[in-house]
This record gives C-alpha cells, sequence and structure tokens, in this order.
C-alpha cells in the first residue's frame, strides 16, 4: 500500500473516531476542508507539515497517521465482519442487489367527480 493511500485511511479513521467533519478538522488544522477531502481521496499528497498539522488537530502523534496498518489487523478486523454483512458482500461482488424493501404508500386526496 502507498503511503497516501495509508495517510488517507488513517486521517480518516482518527477524524471519524472524534465525530469531526472534514470542514471541523481543517479548523482546527487551518486548511481548506476541501484539500482534507483530497488527502482523504488520495487526490493530494500532504508534506510533513501538513500531517503534523492534521495529527495535532485530532491530538494524535504523527506518527499514527503515517502508520501502515499491519496484516495481523486486517485479518482480524475482516473476521468480525457479521455473517449478514459478509452475504451482502459476497453478493455485491457476484453482481446481486439486495432486495428491496416494500415501498410505503403515501396517503393521497382523491378528487371528486364534479357536478
Amino acid at each position: 500500500m502507498e503511503m497516501r493511500e495509508t495517510l488517507a485511511r488513517n486521517l480518516r479513521k482518527y477524524r471519524r473516531a472524534q465525530r469531526l467533519s472534514q470542514e471541523e478538522l481543517g479548523h482546527r488544522a487551518e486548511l481548506d476542508r476541501t484539500y482534507i477531502s483530497s488527502i482523504e481521496r488520495c487526490v493530494y499528497s500532504a508534506t510533513v507539515d501538513v500531517v503534523g498539522r492534521l495529527a495535532d488537530a485530532l491530538g494524535v502523534p504523527a506518527l499514527e497517521l503515517l502508520r501502515p496498518v499491519s496484516e495481523s489487523a486486517e485479518a482480524k478486523s475482516s473476521s468480525t465482519t457479521s455473517a449478514e454483512g459478509a452475504s451482502t458482500k459476497a453478493q455485491a461482488k457476484k453482481g446481486v442487489k439486495p432486495p428491496r424493501k416494500p415501498a410505503q404508500r403515501r396517503a393521497t386526496a382523491r378528487k371528486k367527480p364534479g357536478p
């Protein structure tokens, strides 16, 4: 995995864990919201200074934003996926659409025929 992808995944993970929007994180780090979005989508590479500002804003060491996820951690997280979630993902890979929920009927006023 590339360093840009690692930063994107970790940044998103820590931001969501603290329930921060990209806008709020940008405000705290004095960066534009669109720049945060671009980093999380791997569009832009962040400089060391930007990584430091993001880490400070999140209250984590900068190294944590750059630390690759170990193979064992990925295996552990994928094994804890629920059976239902796993079957849904498997169906999505095969191109099977999940069953649709029944549509709710709206109460509509019907017009009475005129005189």
